[in-house]
């Protein structure tokens, strides 16, 4: 089983590598950023179980195939797990959503940073996205929406792993671990209130800065007028008008 536990663990890397370390390197916006230039919070749990769960996928059929099996991939997901991947999804979209109508309709109040000079700490994911404690205040229901994640990430990781251990041969290896219907209870309660605690809209503006000046950052600057036919008119310098004897 050494060779699935070690095809599981090189996979979650080059995957973390591919999403988070490779854009940075050239230059790009990592996935852990929204378009406020911020680190996100629903983007850190997609990453988390993508990780966890693509990875995991990839080490038993590496396992099955090195064990000599011609159906590598002839293990089943559970419905739980799916489910899961569901709420996860299903709860980035919506807060996505939440995000691009409040930076459309109040971007002077919602937190952001400069086009090309994103900045803040992993951390700041946690704090109060809007107003003037932007940035400074610990969000209630972001901070248990990201321990309920942890311990669920850290929970499903050490049942992997045990049913893993319990199979001799990877060739044996008959689906994923199903998730506990308690905790995909729990999960959904825990994005629920994530996702009310993004409706109240509080008032102030940010110190680190706003969408409003990342917006206008972002706007092209106005190109000469066109004339009536699609072609730019010529602007030549006016003459000097002759003198009078």
């Amino acid at each position: 089983m050494a060779t699935t536990f070690w095809a599981w663990l090189v996979s979650a890397l080059v995957i973390v590598l591919l999403a988070v370390v490779v854009p940075g390197r050239l230059g790009a916006q990592n996935v852990l950023r929204d378009a406020r230039g911020r680190y996100s919070l629903s983007r850190l749990q997609m990453m988390l179980w993508t990780v966890v769960l693509l990875s995991l996928i990839c080490g038993m059929a590496f396992g099955r195939f090195a064990a000599g099996q011609v159906d590598v991939a002839g293990f089943r997901i559970p419905g739980q797990v799916l489910t899961l991947l569901s709420i996860a999804i299903g709860s980035a979209v919506v807060a996505g959503a939440i995000k691009v109508v409040k930076s459309t309709t109040r971007p002077g109040c919602v937190a952001a940073y400069p086009k090309g000079r994103e900045g803040g700490r992993l951390w700041e994911m946690l704090t109060v996205e809007e107003g003037a404690s932007a940035g400074k205040s610990i969000d209630l229901s972001k901070f248990q929406n990201f321990l309920i994640t942890i311990l669920l990430v850290l929970a499903y990781v050490a049942q992997a792993v045990a049913a893993l251990r319990a199979v001799s041969n990877p060739a044996g290896i008959g689906g994923l671990p199903a998730f506990s219907d308690t905790f995909l209870v729990l999960l959904a309660v825990s994005h629920a209130g994530y996702l009310l605690g993004k409706i109240p809209s509080p008032t102030g503006t940010p110190e680190s800065g706003t969408m409003a000046d990342r917006l206008a950052e972002a706007e092209p600057e106005a190109a000469p007028a066109a004339a009536p036919n699609g072609v730019v008119p010529e602007m030549r310098p006016a003459e000097a008008e002759p003198q009078k004897v």
